[in-house]
């Protein structure tokens, strides 16, 4: 580097070091500035929860600010605003309604060494509060519902929650007591899914007047407002059948009072929902015409909005089928476990069987085995096992009802 360049370098960190060295003095050392803050708010600490918790509440005092002039290192007074600049009054110790003139301190940010600041003047030496008797009220939570839901959506208005369903609001009795409830509005306009979330509300006095809350203490800032917007759907009633020969639905006539009903119910759980099953229907337990009463099991979370709750089907055997009884004694089993003996203790059933009329007429005892399955059977007793009946040779003629074995198993 030539000379030239050595002798500006120099001079530039002379110039820098003197600039530092002269802030450090003047800092530390050197004249001091003075500052005014004007309107500083005075904060009361345990006007919220402490005078409240016995009965009592700041009347008068609570808006005041105060002018304060501050004097120390220009750095340190330079840099410090008037947010933060913290006035408190302690009103913990008051137990009393009464006038008090109270004592203050002032706080600073901790980065902030309050041993170089002087106050140099205020605008108030002492801070004059009044504490008065607080006088409490509940009321209740109302909803103004407005607008309409979106087409084939419905508000049910009778499963609304509100949370709170009351407050309680607290301060001088001669503005408390105009207070008769709280409104939240609700507008449902083009709503299509249900409503959970916390609302804001209005103060009303008893002619539905909306009243200002100045003045007044609270218990909650927000309501929590449910409110269940459902879809509507009719769905399709149905019903399962188990058929057997003989026992088929070409064999049968059938009919529900009523095929659809009208729920309503949360979009996610009945979007893709298009019917209700009622049941299965087992046609060779159905000895003869009948009606049966079936629930109608909705949804989960659905609202029947069609009222009734269950639904009679009908059942009617057609006119070329007959019946025949007979008493079987080919009884055998199937699935014994290995190394057991069955031995039956009946020795024949009644059986019924159901079919074409000309195909009954030829059915014989013969022709009808009775089966009892005893896999499930694998220690020795005796028990009493529900039988399967065939017609062997007739394809469309079947048994009806039911009927059971009594065994023995031994090893």
């Amino acid at each position: 580097m030539s000379e030239k360049a050595n002798k500006v370098v120099y001079i530039a960190l002379s110039l820098l070091i003197a600039v530092l060295f002269w802030l450090f003095v003047d800092n530390e050392q050197g004249s001091k500035i003075s500052e005014t803050y004007y309107h500083v708010p005075v904060e009361f600490i345990g006007a919220e929860d402490v005078l409240p918790s016995r009965g009592l509440m700041l009347l008068d005092g609570d808006d005041i600010t105060i002018d304060i002039k501050l004097s120390g290192p220009r750095l340190l007074i330079s840099g410090l605003d008037k947010s933060d600049i913290r006035i408190q009054v302690d009103l913990t110790d008051i137990t009393a309604a009464g006038s008090y003139s109270c004592r203050y301190d002032i706080f600073f940010p901790d980065d902030v060494d309050s041993s170089k600041i002087t106050r140099e003047r205020v605008s108030k030496s002492m801070i004059t509060v009044e504490v008065g008797e607080l006088f409490t009220k509940t009321v209740p939570v109302e909803v103004s519902v407005t607008g309409k839901a979106e087409e084939d959506y419905i508000y049910m208005a009778e499963r609304l929650v509100v949370d709170p369903a009351t407050l309680t609001v607290s301060g001088q009795e001669d503005v408390v007591k105009n207070v008769a409830s709280a409104r939240v509005s609700l507008d449902l306009t083009g709503a299509n899914a249900s409503i959970s979330r916390l609302f804001d509300y209005e103060l009303l006095d008893a002619d539905g007047n909306v009243l200002d809350k100045e003045g007044t203490m609270v218990s909650d800032n927000q309501i929590q407002v449910d409110a269940p917007i459902y879809l509507t759907k009719t769905l399709n009633l149905t019903v399962k059948f188990k058929e057997s020969p003989g026992s088929t639905l070409d064999d049968v006539d059938w009919d529900l009072s009523t095929t659809t009903i009208k729920v309503a119910g949360e979009a996610a759980s009945l979007e893709n929902k298009e019917d209700i099953m009622l049941g299965e229907i087992d046609l060779s337990t159905i000895l003869s015409d009948t009606q049966i009463d079936l629930d109608i099991n909705l949804p989960a979370g659905a609202v029947n909005l069609s009222g009734f709750t269950t639904v009679t089907l009908s059942i009617s055997f057609k006119d070329d089928l007959a019946t025949q009884a007979f008493s079987v004694s080919n009884i055998s089993s199937v699935g014994l476990p290995e190394g057991k003996s069955f031995d039956r203790l009946t020795s024949s059933v009644d059986v019924v069987i159901r079919g074409p009329a000309d195909e009954v007429a030829q059915v014989t005892a013969e022709d009808i085995r009775v089966v009892v399955d005893l896999e499930e059977y694998t220690s020795d007793g005796t028990y009493y096992v529900p039988a399967i009946v065939f017609v062997d040779g007739f394809d469309n003629v079947g048994a009806i009802g039911s009927c059971s074995v009594a065994c023995k198993i031994k090893s």
